[in-house]
Formats: C-alpha cells, sequence, structure tokens
C-alpha cells in the first residue's frame, strides 16, 4: 500500500472546510487505475475527477477540445484528403462553442462548479506533471506544443458535441456546396451517409429471475477501443450527497452507466431516429432560396475562415460559406445532391438538448427507481439511448426515451404515404433516415409544454417494468420482454413486428426461461459466446457437406469433407480455443446481415412475428442446382488454405488485440451474421488524431488480415450486478484498461483479464477500499476561478 496522505474521508470533510477559494479532494485509486473520488462539494469532487482523469487521458482530451473549437487545421493542417478542414467546418458550423457560451450561465449551480472544477484539476495536473503529460502523448506523434489549459466552456461545448447528432454527419455538412445559379457547373457528387457503429447489450433482472431476490444489471456496451467514444471508470462520492459508480465517456463528469445503492443502470443506442433530413424545392435560378408553404424563404450563410498550417509551418487563410434553411444545415448526400431544384438539409433532436447535464445529476443521485423515472420524467434529456435498470427491491425497467423527433398525426401520415409514393423516400428510409417535404409546414416538429421544443414527451416513449426481465440489444423497444412486447409508437422510434438480428435473438435465448441467476451465472451468461447461426445451420451444413462430400467452384473441386469434421465436433462457440470458430467466420460472413432477416439466401423459413425469436430459421434449400451454402463453405476453405491458415485454427492463435505487450488473444465475435451477445470486432479510428494503423486485408474475407483478426472494437465496460441485503456486488472488466498512456501499467492489465475471460470485483465499500492492497492515496488542492 503506497500512501501520498491517508485520511479517512469521514474525518476529512466532518472537519472544518477548506477556504472558499480552495478545491479540496481526496483520491484513492485501487487495482487496475480505478480512482475513488471523495470531495465535500460537487467543484471539489470534479476537481479531483479532472485530476484523475488527466492522468490517464489527458492527451484524448485536447484532442477533442482542439476538434470541438474548429482549430486541426491550425495545429495539423488541411490533412489527408481535407479531413482536418472538413472536421473544422462541421464544428464551426454547428457552433459548439458559441452553445456553450449562451448555456453555461443557464445552468444548475451544481453543474457549473463541475465544469469548472473539472477543468481546473485537468489544468492542474498538467502544470504539476509537465514532462509526464508531455510523454504520455508522445505515441501521438503530434509534439507538446499542443499542450494547453481548458476552460469550462472547452469542457461544456465538447459534451454538447457528444450528445448532438450532427457531427456524425460532418462530411456531409463540410462539402454542401450551392451549385451555380444558372446550372453552368455539375452538382457536387454526394456523400454516403455514414454508418453509427456503436452498439451494445443490456439485461435488467427483476425479483423472479434474481437468486438474492434482489435486482440485477448487466451491462455490456459495444464502443471502440480507439479514440474519442472510450469509457473512463471511477467512484464518486459527497458524504451525504452522493455516491455512485461507474463509466462516462472520456472528458464526461459524472456518471453515465454505473451504480448506486439503489438503482444500477446501463443503455444501449436506440434504433429510433435522432434527425432527419428535408427536402426544399428550391426557387428558379437561386439555388440558396427555398419555398415554404408557397413563400419564399432565404437560407442564412455563415462565413469562416480558418488558419490552415501548411508544410512550413505557416498558417495560410482559407475561407468557406455553409448555408442553412430554418430547420438546419444544408448536407451533400449521395442521391440527394445539392442541384438548381433540390437541396436536403438536417434537423437534429438534440440540437437544443441543454438539460442532460441535470438528468444525469439526478440519475446518479436517485434513491429509488421511481427517482430514477422522474429524472427522465423531469428532463427527458437522454440524448441516444435506451435505458435499462435495474433497483434494489427487484424490478426491472426499459425505456427508450431518446431524443426523438415530434411529428403531428398529420405529419405521420403524410410520411408514411410518400414511403409509398416517393422512390428518394423509399430509398432514404432504407438507409435509416427518415425523409420528409420541407416546403410544407405540416412537418415541422410539434411542441409539447412538458418537454423542450419539438421531441417527443416522455408520455408517448416507449416503457416496461417487470419482475422478470427487460433487455435491449440495438433492435427497436418491440422486443424488449417477448412475453409483452411493446406497440403503438412513433415510427421515428423504431420498427415493430419485424424481423430481430440474430444477437437480439441470442439475448433473448440467453434469457428465456425459469432460471435464477446468481451473480456467477449472470457474468458467465455474458460471455459465453455463443453463435446463433451456428445452432441454427450448423448441423444441417454437416449434414449436407456428409451427401455432397466437394463442391466445385470455378473450375476446382473443393474437398469439404475436413471442413466439415472440424465444424461437426465444434461446440459452436467463439472462445479463444474453439477449433471450427474461424471457418465458421468465414463461411457464415460471405452472407450479409440482411439475408439473416427473411427467407432467401441464407434461411428457408421466413420471419414469423408470432415466433420473432425462433425466425428466420433452417437453412436455405439449393437453388437452379446451386447449393450456396456448400459453395459458401468452400470458399471458406479457400480463403483459410490461400492465407497458410489451418483449417482446425483455434480463433485464440488469430483473433487479438495488439496492446502493449505483444498480442493478446481475445474471444468473441460478430453479432450480426455470427450471432453472439458478446461482440468484438475491428473499426477504424474516426474520432481522433491517435495513431491508427489497419493490417492489410485477406482478399476474399471479409474481416480476416494478413496478422489474424486484429479487435479494437465492442465489448467495451462489462459488468455484471446483483443488489443483496448487504448492499450492491458488482464485478467488471473495462476491456481496454483503464489508460491510454502506453507507458502505464493499466494500459492493457484489463484487457489480459478480457482474454482469458476474467473478472475483477468492484470495490465500493468503505471496508473493500480500504483492504485492496494497491491502494495509493493522494489529497489534491486548487484554487477556485
Amino acid at each position: 500500500m503506497i500512501l501520498f496522505t491517508m485520511v479517512s474521508p469521514a474525518a476529512l470533510y466532518a472537519a472544518q472546510p477548506a477556504k472558499d477559494k480552495d478545491y479540496e479532494a481526496q483520491i484513492r485509486w485501487t487495482r487496475y487505475g480505478i480512482p475513488h473520488i471523495t470531495a465535500k462539494d460537487f467543484g471539489s469532487l470534479a476537481f479531483g475527477e479532472g485530476y484523475a482523469f488527466a492522468k490517464d487521458h489527458l492527451g484524448s482530451l485536447l484532442d477533442q477540445v482542439i476538434k470541438v473549437r474548429g482549430e486541426r487545421t491550425r495545429y495539423f493542417g488541411a490533412g489527408a484528403g481535407d479531413r482536418h478542414l472538413n472536421s473544422d467546418i462541421t464544428f464551426r458550423a454547428l457552433g459548439f462553442v458559441e452553445q456553450a457560451k449562451a448555456l453555461f450561465p443557464k445552468l444548475s449551480q451544481e453543474n457549473r462548479e463541475t465544469l469548472e472544477g473539472y477543468a481546473a484539476g485537468i489544468n492542474a495536473y498538467r502544470r504539476e506533471n509537465p514532462a509526464q503529460c508531455a510523454a504520455s502523448v508522445a505515441h501521438w506523434g503530434l509534439g507538446s506544443d499542443w499542450l494547453f489549459d481548458v476552460t469550462p466552456l472547452d469542457i461544456l461545448a465538447y459534451n454538447q458535441s457528444v450528445i448532438a447528432t450532427t457531427p456524425n454527419l460532418g462530411d456531409l455538412i463540410a462539402t454542401a456546396t450551392p451549385p451555380k445559379s444558372d446550372g453552368s457547373e455539375p452538382v457536387a457528387e454526394g456523400l454516403p451517409i455514414p454508418e453509427f457503429p456503436q452498439a451494445s447489450n443490456g439485461w435488467a433482472l427483476g425479483s423472479e429471475r434474481s437468486a438474492q431476490g434482489g435486482g440485477m444489471l448487466m451491462a455490456n456496451p459495444h464502443f471502440p477501443w480507439t479514440g474519442a467514444f472510450r469509457f473512463w471508470e471511477k467512484h464518486l462520492t459527497i458524504p451525504g450527497k452522493l455516491n455512485v459508480y461507474g463509466v462516462s465517456l472520456l472528458g464526461s463528469p459524472g456518471v453515465l452507466i454505473g451504480f448506486n445503492e439503489a438503482i444500477a443502470w446501463t443503455h444501449t443506442v436506440s434504433a429510433g431516429k435522432r434527425f432527419v433530413f428535408y427536402t426544399l424545392d428550391l426557387v428558379p435560378g437561386h439555388p440558396t432560396r427555398y419555398y415554404y408553404d408557397g413563400q419564399e424563404r432565404e437560407m442564412t450563410v455563415k462565413h469562416l475562415t480558418f488558419e490552415v498550417r501548411q508544410p512550413d509551418g505557416s498558417l495560410k487563410k482559407v475561407e468557406r460559406e455553409l448555408y442553412a434553411s430554418h430547420y438546419g444545415p444544408m448536407v451533400n448526400v449521395a442521391g440527394f445532391e445539392w442541384s438548381t431544384k433540390r437541396g436536403v438539409c438536417v434537423r437534429d433532436a438534440n440540437a437544443n438538448n441543454t438539460q442532460f447535464y441535470d438528468q444525469r445529476l439526478a440519475m446518479n443521485q436517485a434513491r429509488s427507481l421511481a427517482e430514477f423515472q422522474q429524472a427522465h420524467a423531469r428532463y427527458n434529456a437522454v440524448p441516444w439511448v435506451n435505458t435499462i435498470a435495474a433497483s434494489a427491491d427487484g424490478r426491472a425497467w426499459f425505456a427508450d426515451t431518446s431524443a426523438t423527433p415530434y411529428l403531428s398525426p398529420a405529419a405521420t401520415a403524410a410520411f408514411s404515404q410518400r414511403l409509398n409514393s416517393d422512390f428518394l423516400a423509399k430509398v432514404a428510409w432504407q438507409r435509416g433516415v427518415a425523409l420528409l417535404d420541407g416546403s410544407k409546414s405540416v412537418n415541422e416538429w410539434q411542441n409539447d409544454p412538458t418537454t423542450r421544443p419539438g421531441v417527443l414527451p416522455y408520455s408517448k416513449m416507449p416503457q416496461l417494468e417487470r419482475r422478470d426481465y427487460v433487455f435491449n440489444a440495438n433492435d427497436s423497444y418491440w422486443l424488449t420482454n417477448p412475453q409483452q412486447p411493446l406497440t403503438g409508437f412513433s415510427p421515428l422510434q423504431g420498427d415493430e413486428a419485424t424481423a430481430r438480428s440474430l444477437r437480439t435473438r441470442m439475448n433473448a435465448l440467453v434469457l428465456e426461461g425459469t432460471q435464477k441467476f446468481s451473480l456467477d451465472a449472470l457474468a458467465a451468461a455474458a460471455v459465453n459466446n455463443r453463435s446463433l447461426s451456428a445452432e441454427l445451420l450448423r448441423a444441417e451444413l454437416v449434414a449436407r457437406v456428409k451427401s455432397a462430400g466437394s463442391v466445385v467452384i470455378e473450375g476446382n473441386t473443393v474437398d469439404l469433407r475436413p471442413a466439415s469434421q472440424i465444424l461437426a465436433a465444434w461446440d459452436g462457440k467463439f472462445n479463444t480455443e474453439s477449433v471450427g470458430a474461424v471457418l465458421w467466420r468465414e463461411f457464415i460472413t460471405l452472407y450479409s446481415p440482411a439475408d439473416t432477416q427473411k427467407a432467401g439466401a441464407l434461411f428457408k423459413n421466413d420471419f414469423d412475428p408470432k415466433q420473432p425469436v425462433a425466425t428466420p430459421s433452417v437453412l436455405a434449400a439449393p437453388k437452379d442446382g446451386t447449393d450456396t451454402a456448400l459453395v459458401n463453405l468452400g470458399r471458406a476453405v479457400l480463403v483459410l488454405k490461400s492465407a497458410g491458415i489451418a483449417l482446425e485454427t483455434p480463433l485464440g492463435k488469430l483473433q487479438y488485440s495488439d496492446k502493449r505487450p505483444g498480442r493478446i488473444p481475445i474471444h468473441g465475435g460478430d453479432g450480426a451474421l455470427e450471432g453472439l451477445t458478446n461482440v468484438v470486432g475491428f473499426g477504424s479510428n474516426r474520432t481522433s488524431l491517435e495513431p491508427f494503423a489497419s493490417p492489410a486485408s485477406v482478399i476474399g474475407s471479409r474481416s480476416l488480415t494478413k496478422d489474424g483478426y486484429l479487435i479494437n472494437q465492442g465489448s467495451s465496460f462489462m459488468m455484471a450486478l446483483e443488489f443483496t441485503k448487504q448492499g450492491p456486488k458488482a464485478v467488471a472488466v473495462l476491456t481496454y484498461s483503464q489508460s491510454g498512456d502506453p507507458r502505464s501499467p493499466h494500459f492493457s492489465d484489463q484487457t489480459a483479464l478480457f482474454g482469458a475471460k476474467q473478472w475483477r470485483p468492484i470495490l465500493f465499500t468503505e471496508k473493500e477500499i480500504k483492504a485492496d492492497t494497491a491502494l495509493i492515496v493522494l489529497k489534491v488542492h486548487g484554487k477556485r476561478p
């Protein structure tokens, strides 16, 4: 045990408080680098949190502050393909810095104090540890000249950008340029609507399914292991006011997913729509003027100037103009390009979300499920996630209260009719976007006096409370519990009576029945790595190979019997020791996720809304003399052979994290086609400038590279919790570990735990914290502004 300052928190804060202008907090780090921060008020608590956070992720935060200020070009130039310039244009156009200036005075005193203290704590750590800070970002290759103090407005502006949806459309906004009024120049090529890869599983169990009788929670968000959307773990305490444990995204004070003595909760990304696109009928000869109920309206324009660093270090001024209708900024979308006749803009339901901070604090402080629900009802400010919660008294609750556009019945009917008659609207909907007619006021969002303008009120959002279980795996609210489907809600909140993903179906299978879960059983279920596609299709595929023996692919005969023998002996799981998982992956990923939703290329039996967990099912029969299943298995065999990989290679030999030191074997797999709940995979780092390497892909494979299956996204903060008579008891693992500093012992320690399917106990009580033999205690001070 290392003691910088060892003081009892109760004794420290029962004593005379420090001078009004002083921040004072105690940080106690337990094993795996988890800080337990105690202070007398919100400002001091945030000071301690900011100080501890900067130790682990200072570079990541400063990178995000630069991004949201729209200053990446000033530091790093325009970037490849104008990456940095487009980012700066987007964030300047959306105006998060100006928004923060206007919002800050309107925040509650607790939230203002939190932002001030958090920024002060970050700056205090940087000033006290300049050499450590410079070394911690050395691997970014960006130098240390951009290390600077942050302000409370920086923190607020960044968090507003995380709440909003439109930053995900950055390139579409940055490249939206009006055509020449006479049509003399070609229309700019549109860009595809980006995908949003964040996902999650969340389970809440009530007294009927809990061995202890109290509520239980399994949190399993699937987020990137790199970039800004990582989680950071903490325990925050103000004696008598707050005692909450959990995680938040980098740079976000407070707890987003976690628990206190009475309630535990997690989130999953909602399937609903956070924004809509509006088509604008443009005035002939005036591509920045549009019709609205027959009247002409002029778009507003922002004139933006950027200082772009050149290769020689000089700064060059670059100017841009960004246009917006009264709905929101113009966008440059493939298939919907800005022409002389039509333009498309976007409106974001989170653009005016200013109450999330109050709701987060109310959720952190809730002393019962009723108070937790009241926090949702009062503020209605959850940005883009579902909430799954369990209470100490054995209740399970689901709600999709994420910000959703509030359409009138007339607008909803018009939209449904448009989907049947308008090709562009149908195409947009297939891409996951609602396309409304912006020329008619009937399609304006409605206002409800109980919530902020334009969004659905809490009373119209899907909710379900039960004593057995509720869950979500990113499909809509409809199948929160198969015994009680939720229906009758806005189409912008999600589909009803439609096929669910294989991952959703596997979640439901894990939870079905009458088993009462212990904490150990719940944790084991979260990483059982069962593949639903294998459970549904493997036996039939093996039987066909036994009958056919081989398949001809492009004139070459492929012997399928060795592959069939491996699949027959496989246990259908994606554990590191699993032999057969690699072969199944290369087979099943030759299909598309859409094939899992209906009868066709993969399944024989179609989706049945009366059997949503069991269907679609049965391997599709051969068609026109071709057995696609055998052909795809043959292609999988050829891909592995071409890569020099034996068919019997265990998954852990190929699937790994490259976090130092060396490769760490990782279990788990894909949710869409392999049908696992424990999702891991690979994705590009689109959110930060931290160095990122992508191995060369193997031709013919969706995810295999020359080095195997590199993992850098998926299961992130995994937590299993039960409420007992003695209070909450929980285990967890932060899969990519607590620190972003490669020199830290907490850069990969939990990654190794995850790879070995090991959980660590969460230390929540004073007795547990003090008993930790790795305990480090530090008392920190700072001046208030």
